[in-house]
């Protein structure tokens, strides 16, 4: 939620050891891009470089494809986010594919504590964060009323998205994990590499198994030191992995730091944890339940994680303790 809102400071994690090169044959290609309001980079490496290059330009294609259609902030044609948010109230509008799918995903989630439509009280933090000021009690109320209830009506055999009267729907929770696995996918249709590594803003993918046949190796920032980790992960391929952290964008006002995950039952920034970051397969709902979790409480996130056998979780609560499910015991090392 309003992660597209304050500028990264910092990627939410960082790689060790990823990527390296076979003097004799093996070649890396490493592509970086702004996009969605992050650092985009997909590095891979093969056998050869024109087919590197050819099937990331593709990655990024799909990347920059769902970047436009789940944009809430400037237009980009008649089927995606911005155009349906502003008929809101006028009946059912086509919608973009992408679109559609995400919107899909979410709503057969069991936990709803996520939403997606918090869009009027996004408007409101981003507003006051431009003028370094904090919204009242009032205002934030008045906006959630926008946000409570079925808001949006999902037909899929029109291909259409009906909205109340009010709704703005923001995917800033999980537009981006949704790109960077549609862009793992276009990789593997592809083909033509041996190991891939796709990093949106700490969103992360990861394809092929090293030559050296060790698990890939992932750092988890320390939220209190960007020269630190809290630990490091060792994933096999086709894990995703994604962070959410009250230090990625905030702003601060009188010594109170006003962070970018809303609570949506609260519409203020939650005061549960400083980090949490998820393991699982799917870039999707890594960075969906990394934005769940982070509003919920550390018993609540565990509870909801170990009756998940596809979750894993590093939890950071705001004392600093770190609560790690129990199947990261063997791939979580604290402090290195």
């Amino acid at each position: 939620m309003m992660r597209k809102i304050w500028m990264i400071l910092l990627s939410s994690l960082f790689l060790q050891g990823c990527f390296f090169q076979d003097q004799n044959s093996t070649i890396h290609h490493e592509d970086t891009r702004f996009m969605m309001d992050t650092i985009v980079t997909i590095e891979t490496t093969g056998k050869s470089e024109d087919t590197l290059k050819s099937t990331t330009d593709k990655a990024f294609a799909a990347f920059q494809e769902i970047a436009d259609e789940t944009d809430s902030y400037a237009p980009h044609g008649p089927k995606d986010l911005y155009a349906i948010n502003e008929k809101a109230g006028t009946g059912p509008q086509k919608a973009a594919p992408h679109l559609l799918a995400i919107l899909k995903s979410a709503a057969s989630h069991p936990h709803q504590e996520l939403s997606l439509t918090l869009g009027p009280v996004i408007k409101i933090w981003n507003d006051n964060r431009e003028k370094k000021t904090v919204p009242s009690r009032a205002e934030i109320a008045d906006a959630l009323t926008l946000t409570k209830g079925s808001r949006v009506r999902i037909d899929e055999t029109t291909g259409t998205l009906t909205l109340m009267p009010g709704t703005q729907i923001d995917l800033g929770a999980v537009a981006k994990g949704y790109a960077v696995e549609e862009a793992a996918k276009v990789l593997q249709k592809e083909g033509g590499f041996q190991t891939a590594l796709i990093n949106a803003g700490g969103n992360i993918k990861v394809l092929g198994e090293k030559p050296d046949h060790k698990p890939w190796r992932i750092g988890i920032q320390d939220p209190k030191d960007p020269e630190k980790v809290l630990g490091t992960l060792s994933v096999p391929p086709g894990t995703a992995i994604a962070t959410s952290g009250d230090y990625q964008r905030y702003y601060e006002v009188s010594g109170v730091r006003y962070h970018h995950i809303l609570n949506p039952q609260t519409g203020w920034p939650s005061r549960n944890a400083h980090s949490v970051t998820v393991v699982t397969q799917s870039a999707f709902w890594a960075d969906f339940y990394s934005t769940l979790l982070f509003v919920m409480t550390p018993k609540d996130a565990m509870t909801l994680v170990e009756n998940n056998p596809s979750l894993e979780m590093v939890y950071q609560d705001l004392d600093g303790t770190l609560h790690i499910s129990s199947g990261l015991k063997d791939l979580f090392v604290q402090g290195q």
